[in-house]
């Protein structure tokens, strides 16, 4: 099929292009009965969002169905890929997790013939290498697809269009056809200009900013022809950090635009007859024309000061750069005020799709035939905006930077099977294209000397390597089947919960005998490096005192009270695990997570400043902690850990819950329970759910100060939950008088309990209820027994037979019935079997001499009797040498 590159401004039709080849996608097999779909991905669920409402409006009525796969729609694990079934249209931006597992959804991916991708242009960001990974893979993978790709002016088109080809496989293609638009095309001109503004050393992001705003109002009367302006702000995390800029740049503006109107000067734009708005400080604003737009505004005042911008009321509306890709408030000239964001704790520049998302905004249509971007920015970076605006900016992939992480991908998925397909998997990415024209940039250059197309290989042998080395995967070397390459099942763990492989070797590196401490601490050590990337400790001694003034700078002020939000919060008695000092990002993350689980209020005025707000810090981390703890309570079940698999599973629970199920805020998981009703609780002895189950629905009211049928709803919420019953029961015991372990035959029956249902409860938000965990471990926590039934299976009951191996008279065996996602409903028994002490082995604690110690695991050793002695090295040398790794174990989990 054909496939196409288009390469247009913004604004000059490129979805319209879109909506051709759709109607001639469906159309042509209309005839045949075929069912078709079309796939269209975007890097930001924003424009997935807009294209799937768009879409809907207009396909739906003449009967080709729409749907939505974003991070608000798809719930993985759980019919993921929704109404997409029946779908002909997917508006997806998950579209590399939902394919991972191709086989599983053959049927659906079969079907697709058109594959659209917009905004390519992001390939040289960091999410980049995603986009080009699933492209790649719908062209190695897919049957007769289209490809679409569009994207705003690139110099290196041909690049792009070589590597999407024509014709797919691993084999050569023709470079895809290429239609390039210029500024011609675009129904308003767009004129670009860069003000460098000077930066003095030593000013910080804080000081700069109003720089900004003292620089702005002179360049709108510069450029300004009275007609609407969006000025577009850099903002931090917080909620009071987004008010103050937005309303200190729009204060600014209202002053000098004031005082040029008192000396009777040219004005950029008319004052407004009279202003409707009645809330100060908005209505003084309006007063002078201008308006404010941030997420901290009501939506009545949101949607009044967009009515009046519409209506010309208001000429000049300053806004957060999220409004570039929310809200469609097109404008005559937009503004970039500053080119820095500060996100995670850290300065950043905008990347290139937002730029160019907010220089897309410039320009009405409907009303003008031209428009104009100004960019302000530090006077070292003109040079850059200036090539960027003009569309120079050479695309670089980005794939380099986490190829192992892919690798293992496809490896997983079997589009990689063999080293030879790994090097012509990279041979057909962007990558590859970009490494032979610029080496320099991916540190493959030597000398000043091309590379050679086996410097290009070892890129990929390198990436096999540390995934064989992190035993993510095998690598056979020698025999039948030499060079393929396979899944371990880490690595397929890997792949399935999005882990980088650096994190996964310190999951497989965690210790045997783990405690809850140790595992949360784990999680929040893997999850901090995605947070910030600098401690708070070091962030302070980066900023000295000034030297004239001997004041601490606005930003190391800053960073030292968010030090003091810390240690403050670290003292809370709600906090299980002490910190004795907060200096790193992983003792904030630390903190943040136990904050949560344990019920602490960061949103209380002690914790929060307009510059940090712990409860949007916490969020961010939440979004990563559960699937990391998934991937931990996997390896560990491979690895038959029975503590990792217990405190996992346990923590899995509490992250998923967002409370510990040991204390009363586990109560939080019952919709109609609200913070303070969960303290009231408590103070009345209800700490669990259990407690809560046995209560009258009339004392529920009167404790909380409801009506009825309020009590009945509570308790109907908490009969959803599952409530396990568990019998385990000695059936026989094998011992051969202290020979080997005693071993124990053990029947465990489970099930559901029948629970009256005093009311339907009201529809609350959608919970997973659908898998229970049964594990069985010795009292020393060694690993026995684990499988997992759904949930719903244990209505009728179940029981199965297993057996146990006790190595000491001390040890008991632990049955736990829990489900893998609700806090605070786990069931355990122990049985003691009745065995006299000498039917156990006597364990030998002599202490080993050193001649068994250096051949302690060489009998294991396949190579051990093959081995010959070098007459010229040591006895010791060849041992050492020719003893190896025999490979990881492989864990089959029964079931039923």
């Amino acid at each position: 099929m054909c496939t196409l590159k288009c390469l247009a401004p913004t604004g000059s039709g490129k979805t319209v292009l879109f909506e051709l080849c759709i109607i001639r996608a469906l159309s042509s097999n209309g005839h045949t009965g075929q069912k078709v779909k079309c796939v269209y991905i975007a890097p930001t669920k924003a424009l997935c969002s807009e294209r799937f409402r768009d879409w809907a409006a207009r396909f739906d009525p003449i009967g080709l169905k729409c749907c939505e796969l974003t991070g608000d729609t798809v719930v993985f694990g759980n019919s993921a890929w929704g109404d997409a079934k029946n779908a002909s249209i997917m508006c997806c931006e998950k579209w590399d997790s939902l394919t991972r597992n191709w086989h599983d959804h053959n049927e659906i991916l079969s079907q697709i013939q058109l594959f659209l991708v917009d905004e390519v242009h992001i390939l040289n960001e960091s999410r980049g290498s995603t986009l080009e990974v699933v492209t790649s893979r719908m062209k190695l993978r897919g049957s007769d697809v289209r490809f679409i790709l569009v994207s705003a002016t690139v110099p290196n088109i041909d690049d792009i269009a070589s590597w999407i080809g024509i014709g797919g496989g691993f084999g050569k293609s023709e470079p895809a056809k290429v239609f390039e638009f210029g500024d011609e095309y675009r129904p308003c001109r767009l004129t670009r200009h860069v003000v460098p503004v000077p930066r003095r050393n030593g000013t910080n992001d804080f000081q700069f900013a109003k720089v900004l705003d003292y620089k702005l109002f002179s360049t709108v009367q510069q450029y300004s022809v009275g007609k609407p302006t969006l000025v577009f702000c850099s903002t931090r995390k917080g909620m009071d950090e987004w008010i103050s800029c937005v309303f200190g740049t729009a204060e600014q503006l209202m002053k000098e635009y004031s005082e040029t109107e008192a000396k009777k000067e040219s004005l950029p734009w008319s004052r407004p007859a009279k202003s409707v708005l009645a809330r100060h400080p908005i209505r003084d604003l309006a007063a002078f024309g201008i308006g404010v737009h941030h997420a901290g505004l009501s939506m009545d005042d949101r949607r009044a000061t967009e009515n009046l911008y519409l209506k010309l009321i208001i000429r000049v509306l300053v806004a957060t750069s999220t409004l570039a890709v929310g809200v469609n408030l097109p404008a005559h000239m937009v503004v970039i005020k500053g080119v820095r964001i500060f996100q995670n704790n850290t300065s950043m520049e905008y990347s290139d799709l937002d730029i160019l998302q907010m220089l897309g905004r410039a320009g009405r249509p409907q009303f003008d035939t031209d428009g104009l971007a100004i960019i302000m920015c530090e006077s070292e970076l003109e040079q850059k905006y200036k090539t960027m605006a003009q569309g120079k900016t050479i695309l670089e992939s980005s794939l380099h930077v986490n190829l192992a992480e892919h690798l293992n991908s496809e490896i997983g998925l079997g589009t990689i099977t063999d080293v030879e397909s790994a090097t012509a998997w990279l041979r057909s990415s962007f990558l590859y294209q970009r490494m032979r024209k610029n080496p320099r940039h991916y540190s493959l250059e030597v000398d000043g000397l091309p590379i050679t197309q086996t410097s290009v290989d070892d890129v990929v042998l390198h990436s096999i390597a540390q995934l064989e080395q992190t035993q993510l995967i095998h690598h056979t070397e020698h025999g039948d089947g030499a060079g393929k390459l396979t899944s371990t099942e880490y690595g397929e763990i890997m792949s399935k919960f999005y882990i980088r492989r650096e994190t996964m070797r310190l999951i497989l590196a965690l210790p045997e005998h783990a405690t809850l401490r140790d595992m949360v601490g784990t999680v929040y050590a893997f999850v901090a490096p995605r947070c910030q990337t600098t401690s708070i400790g070091e962030n302070c001694k980066s900023q000295p005192p000034n030297a004239r003034t001997g004041q601490i700078s606005p930003e190391s002020f800053h960073l030292n009270y968010l030090s003091k939000i810390f240690n403050k919060l670290r003292k809370d008695i709600d906090i299980r695990y002490e910190v004795k000092k907060v200096d790193k990002t992983c003792d904030k993350v630390f903190l943040l997570i136990q904050a949560v689980l344990g019920g602490v209020s960061l949103n209380a005025p002690e914790y929060k400043s307009g510059d940090s707000q712990p409860y949007m810090e916490a969020f961010t981390v939440f979004k990563h902690v559960a699937r990391i703890a998934r991937a931990v309570v996997e390896v560990a079940i491979s690895k038959k850990h029975g503590a990792q698999v217990k405190y996992g599973l346990e923590l899995f629970r509490c992250l998923t819950a967002k409370a510990w199920e040991d204390r009363a805020i586990v109560l939080r998981q019952i919709e109609q329970i609200g913070e303070k009703s969960i303290k009231v609780l408590a103070e009345h002895g209800i700490t669990s759910l259990d407690i809560l189950r046995k209560q009258n629905p009339l004392r529920v009211e009167t404790l909380l100060n409801r009506r009825s049928p309020f009590g009945l709803e509570v308790l109907a919420s908490v009969a959803e939950l599952p409530q396990y019953s568990l019998n385990v029961k000695e059936l026989e015991v094998h011992s051969d008088g202290g020979k080997s372990p005693v071993c124990i035959d053990v029947l465990v029956e489970c099930g559901l309990k029948e629970t009256l249902n005093p009311s339907k409860p009201k529809k609350h938000r959608h919970r997973s209820i659908n898998m229970t965990a049964i594990l069985t471990l010795t009292s020393d926590l060694d690993f026995i027994d684990f499988r997992r039934i759904p949930t719903k299976a244990l209505k009728g009951g179940k029981s199965f037979e297993l057996t146990a191996q006790l190595r000491k008279p001390s040890q008991s065996i632990v049955v736990f019935i829990t489900s893998e996602n609700i806090a605070g409903v786990t069931l355990q028994q122990v049985i003691k079997p009745k065995v006299a002490s000498s039917e156990y082995p006597v364990m030998d604690t002599r202490p080993l001499s050193s001649i068994d110690q250096d051949l302690a695991g060489l009998d294991e050793d396949p190579d051990f009797w093959n081995m010959t002695i070098d007459s010229g090295s040591p006895l010791g040398s060849p041992l050492i040498e020719n003893s190896k790794a025999t490979g990881i174990r492989s864990t089959s989990l029964l079931s039923w």
